[in-house]
């Protein structure tokens, strides 16, 4: 019986065999990793590498580390975020009911974040936010920057730290602190820093150690007081969870 794959390019299949590697992978394995895994020189790997980081699909971490570029599934968004909402829509769902919020999943975009679902809570209805989220400011970009190691989230905001309101953490030493409180936390907390009504907590969504998504609870300050923030931001970080285990599975 014929070999299905002798028909195959050799190259491809190679290429392929490195990024399903580096999907799979914990942390971010070296290119001595890979070609060890996969069987292929080292010469031969570090091409294909190349070749995929060339493309936008990974992204080289120094020294010699490798791992899924952000926003990579965006090479076939229809799928990916459609995939994703069905998964998490029923988790926020739960949450909006729960706590009484609006929970929102918002996906992470090559350079942004953007909201793609939206629950209501029975006791108020949120405006919907149209474009691109505030990156520094908003508790989503805060949660998804904080799963980014310091090299790449320091790329994104490039230095750009606007104060849109009299809360925005706008000094960047201060808003290293408030990174590492993120971490420490799981959670990021936004009290009126996008736009002074509105207070959030929100926790990133992390598979294959990269942050594809994240869950947003949040509300009028009138209603989501700050004294609820550390609350709704543990139910968003076992959310976030939940939805990746969930994710990872499907």
């Amino acid at each position: 019986m014929p070999n299905p794959r002798s028909k195959t390019v050799q190259s491809v299949d190679r290429a392929l065999a490195l990024l399903r590697a580096v999907a799979e992978s914990e942390g971010d394995p070296t290119l001595s990793d890979l070609a060890l895994r996969c069987g292929i020189e080292r010469p031969t790997a570090w091409r294909l590498l190349w070749t995929l980081e060339s493309n936008g699909v990974i992204e080289k971490v120094e020294p010699a580390h490798y791992r899924l570029a952000l926003g990579w599934h965006t090479h076939s968004p229809h799928h990916a975020v459609d995939s994703l909402i069905r998964l998490a829509h029923p988790v926020l769902r739960e949450l909006a009911q729960e706590h009484q919020v609006t929970a929102s999943l918002v996906h992470v975009q090559p350079l942004c974040l953007e909201y793609v679902d939206h629950v209501d809570g029975p006791l108020f209805t949120s405006p919907r936010w149209d474009g691109p989220l505030s990156l520094h400011a908003s508790s989503p970009g805060k949660a998804v920057l904080a799963a980014l190691p310091d090299i790449e989230w320091r790329a994104m905001l490039d230095g750009d730290l606007p104060a849109l309101t009299s809360t925005t953490i706008s000094d960047p030493d201060a808003f290293t602190i408030e990174i590492e409180r993120v971490r420490t936390q799981g959670y990021a907390v936004c009290r009126g820093e996008d736009v002074t009504y509105s207070n959030g907590a929100s926790a990133a969504i992390v598979l294959g150690g990269r942050s594809i998504a994240a869950v947003d609870l949040w509300g009028p300050d009138r209603r989501v007081v700050e004294s609820r923030l550390d609350d709704l931001g543990t139910a968003a970080a076992a959310a976030a969870a939940r939805i990746a285990i969930t994710a990872q599975a499907s």
